[in-house]
């Protein structure tokens, strides 16, 4: 199969499109058909909203250029399961978020579908199983939803303001004492340091808000200095995600993340806004509204914890 990587994947992908018809009609045939679960069900059907096809187009894409890069993968009909495994386990190396992982699983398990009809349809005599329910089953998957859920002890969080190199260090800082997801780090410039607050744009949702709560004092002087001194625009320029939670495990040597400090922020914020004088439900609250989120219970079931 010739072609760029998004061509190839839209004609493979028009194998299941089936924009129009009835999900819950493909469900039931698929059923008497003998599937059985989720995923025997999944195999059988195809796509029905513009949404999903979209998302899925995109979700495979990626992968597919990846796959090119890193493991010679011209040809989208030559996919391997091996190439498919080693795609998601780079993902998951890369701390992504458990929806997103499912949603590049579930884009793959699509891809199989395809790739079968394909291939039966122009006689390539192949036959595709990327094993991805086997190789990333529910443990895998429960791991990822609870690797980063806990906040790093006061031990570890003295180990990792002592990396040295400097983005690394500053990273670190942002997170722990500004709260900063890991993609807002990466874009932090110049334009969003004000004095005493940062200011975030098009975070995760499209949100934008204004971190105020900064316990160290020092730390959006220091950025401006590092950005100034290096001569670049954003600290994403020098970093990267990997490179950030890799520093991070050759210090504690485990499987924990930048994100991880963000817990540490949360409980220590929720402390200073009652030391204020705020109730503990105002103070959750109030560092939701930090952390960029909009439900309580999310503060007080997962960051506290």
């Amino acid at each position: 199969m010739k072609g760029s990587v998004k061509w190839q994947v839209t004609e493979v992908f028009k194998e299941i499109k089936a924009i129009g018809n009835s999900k819950y009609e493909a469900k039931n045939n698929a059923r008497q058909a003998g599937a059985v679960g989720s995923a025997g069900i999944a195999k059988e059907t195809g796509i029905y909203s513009y949404r999903t096809a979209d998302s899925y187009r995109e979700s495979v894409v990626k992968f597919a250029n990846w796959a090119k890069e890193n493991a010679g993968l011209k040809d989208l009909t030559k996919t391997t399961a091996e190439a498919v495994k080693s795609y998601l386990q780079s993902r998951i190396d890369e701390n992504i978020a458990h929806k997103t992982f499912q949603l590049e699983k579930s884009a793959l398990n699509k891809l199989e579908t395809a790739l079968n009809r394909y291939s039966e349809h122009h006689n390539l005599n192949r036959n595709y199983d990327f094993k991805l329910n086997e190789n990333f089953n529910r443990q895998v998957q429960k791991d990822m939803q609870h690797a980063d859920v806990r906040a790093y002890s006061k031990n570890d969080v003295d180990k990792l303001l002592k990396i040295h190199d400097k983005a690394v260090n500053l990273a670190v800082r942002c997170a722990l004492s500004a709260g900063l997801r890991k993609s807002e780090i990466l874009k932090l410039s110049i334009s969003n340091l004000k004095e005493n607050k940062i200011e975030i744009i098009g975070a995760k949702g499209g949100k934008d808000r204004i971190v105020s709560e900064i316990s160290d004092k020092s730390l959006i002087s220091d950025i401006k200095t590092f950005l100034k001194e290096n001569n670049i625009e954003k600290l994403g320029d020098v970093v990267t995600g990997a490179k950030i939670n890799n520093e991070i495990r050759a210090v504690l040597g485990d499987s924990g993340s930048i994100h991880s400090l963000r817990h540490n922020y949360a409980i220590e914020t929720v402390k200073q806004f009652e030391s204020q004088g705020y109730s503990h439900v105002e103070a959750v609250h109030m560092t939701s509204a930090e952390l960029g989120h909009n439900r309580n219970e999310i503060i007080t079931g997962v960051y506290s914890k």
